[in-house]
């Protein structure tokens, strides 16, 4: 049995695992609808008055897959399509590029001439696979994240970083990409916002006097072997401290509940392909 075999067959079974913890969260979550009701709004109440604002959470349930895909971006093989820049891929599948051609930028809206100039194949490999996010951009970095299935992936394995300097000139960009996506299993019920938010709380991964800045349901890394990883639906929720400018993004497993993260605060955010003034407390 070859090693390639090996592997998908873990992954199949960690997801079957997987599927069978979140299985018996949503039967354990069923049998106290009422009181789990009942204890959420408390929760909620609780946030409050330790003086965490946000806004009110959706209660409506949502839906996504178990999705898999290589770890081998494909992107240095597709570098001759690519004009007018110089492009490497680095060791960890990352592509870099430096535009010998700019293009100006307008910073008000930047998502129209973005969204355009990810459009030609000669300035992005697989540049239509991906959509702007507002949420994860910042002045002179502008990002978007890929498509996949009902999706985005909102981690650094697929995103694109456009670059733009003081003179509205779109100068470099960076661009990570999912190879080979593939569904496991067929579509499964996700959690609602407020389940999230209130295991969020429970974490003890928002403190007092914070602010939830945005949350949004999208695709995280949940396991990564040699060749392949598995993504899950997750909720986001990006946190800012109180007296701070930093915004800190946590993760709750959208089938399941349980905490995504790897155990500390990543505060090199460059290494994680994060915007200016994030940083990534969880699992890229």
């Amino acid at each position: 049995m070859n090693f390639r075999r090996i592997e998908w067959i873990f992954i199949l079974a960690f997801v079957v695992l997987d599927i069978f913890l979140g299985f018996m969260f949503v039967q354990t979550s069923s049998k106290s609808t009422q009181t789990t009701g009942d204890t959420a709004t408390t929760i909620i109440r609780e946030m409050r008055a330790d003086n965490i604002s946000f806004k009110n959470p959706d209660t409506s349930e949502g839906t996504g897959y178990y999705i898999a895909g290589s770890n081998e971006s494909g992107l240095k093989q597709l570098l001759s399509q690519l004009t007018e820049q110089t492009a490497r891929v680095q060791s960890g599948g990352k592509l870099v590029s430096t535009l010998r051609a700019t293009t100006t930028i307008d910073t008000r809206n930047p998502k129209a001439d973005l969204t355009t100039f990810m459009s030609q194949r000669t300035n992005v490999i697989h540049g239509t696979e991906y959509v702007y996010d507002a949420d994860l951009s910042s002045n002179g970095d502008y990002v978007f994240v890929q498509k996949v299935a009902d999706g985005e992936i909102m981690t650094g394995a697929g995103q694109v970083h456009l670059f733009v300097n003081k003179n509205k000139q779109l100068t470099s960009y960076t661009q990570t990409y999912v190879n080979h996506v593939k569904t496991l299993r067929e579509k499964a019920v996700t959690i609602s916002e407020k389940k999230a938010l209130v295991a969020l709380y429970q974490y003890n991964q928002v403190a007092s006097s914070s602010r939830i800045v945005w949350a949004k349901l999208g695709y995280s890394r949940l396991l990564k072997l040699k060749d392949s990883s598995v993504y899950v639906p997750t909720w986001i929720f990006a946190v800012r401290g109180k007296n701070s400018s930093n915004v800190t993004l946590h993760r709750i497993n959208a089938f399941t509940g349980s905490s995504m993260k790897n155990g500390s605060t990543a505060s090199d955010t460059s290494s994680l392909d994060a915007t200016v003034g994030m940083m990534w407390n969880a699992i890229d």
